[in-house]
């Protein structure tokens, strides 16, 4: 699997993430004001979760540097490369582990 290819799940995650929360949003009814801040507090912290879970996880393999200013040329057909230590995202994901 190729390192474009992670990066895609991560975002497939991102989506289907924030679906599952406005999924959530819509199926709550509040019968109280205290019912609906907390609902609000609740969908509101697992939204910034998933969105933070996927900033973490959009990162290059060899050097951990994140890649979202890089993500609309990840999407695209064209060969993109990480900005900081140039591996290129078409190749095998685990080719470029860190040796211990």
């Amino acid at each position: 699997m190729t390192i474009r290819r992670v990066l895609r799940w991560w975002f497939r995650f991102l989506w289907l993430g924030l679906m599952a929360v406005g999924i959530l949003a819509g199926s709550w009814r509040p019968h109280t004001w205290f019912n609906y801040y907390l609902r609000m507090a609740i969908l509101t912290f697992l939204a910034i979760s998933v969105i933070g879970v996927f900033a973490f996880g959009f990162v290059c393999p060899r050097c951990r540097s994140s890649l979202l200013m890089k993500s609309s040329a990840i999407f695209g057909a064209h060969p993109c490369v990480c900005p900081k230590c140039g591996v290129s995202l078409d190749e095998p994901e685990k080719s470029h582990d860190k040796p211990t």
